[in-house]
């Protein structure tokens, strides 16, 4: 028989690599769309960081820069991103160790903050949530959220989302430990 004349395919090693070979190819590239979609829920236009600086739990006023009238379980909040924020426009959704509900806050307008529905929080202060309706939280504003007694426990993973109330979208989210 013909060694030039083969009834057969050139190798089944070479197809099964192949196969192997597209096989990753192809998975590289699905993985790579995945990477590069958008996050469903966080609006990317918007997107501004708040930063989580402190929060204060029992036993730990000392060490503390949130002011002395926010007393137990309090978080200071400063915009750290690059345009203001109607901080009666945005909302804020607090949860503990990434799932425990802590507090949501319907608005973070100081003065509209007691006629507001909110759960988990008993005050609201800061440079950055004071003002009339339509007043703005400003790059390096704070704002404190004062939360129900001992709803932060030590160690626990605080997170924070800032929501903008037009969209429904998260335009913000921090975390730290307590």
């Amino acid at each position: 028989m013909d060694p030039r004349r083969r009834s057969h395919g050139i190798s089944p090693v070479i197809g099964a690599m192949l196969l192997v070979g597209i096989t990753v190819v192809l998975s590289a590239l699905v993985y790579l769309m995945v990477l590069a979609a958008p996050h469903p829920g966080i609006d990317p236009a918007r997107f501004q960081y708040i930063h989580i600086r402190d929060i204060r739990i029992t036993g730990t006023h000392a060490e503390s820069t949130i002011p002395p009238a926010c007393d137990d379980s309090c978080i200071l909040l400063v915009h750290e991103g690059n345009g203001p924020l109607q901080n009666d426009r945005v909302a804020a959704i607090i949860l503990g160790n990434g799932r425990t509900l802590k507090a949501n806050i319907t608005t973070l307008n100081a003065y509209r903050f007691p006629q507001t529905k909110h759960l988990g929080a008993e005050h609201l202060s800061g440079p950055g949530s004071e003002g009339p309706v339509g007043s703005t939280w400003d790059p390096g504003e704070e704002i404190y959220i004062d939360l129900n007694e001992k709803s932060i426990l030590s160690g626990e993973l605080v997170t924070v989302r800032i929501i903008d109330k037009d969209s429904n979208l998260v335009i913000s989210e921090d975390s730290a430990l307590a």
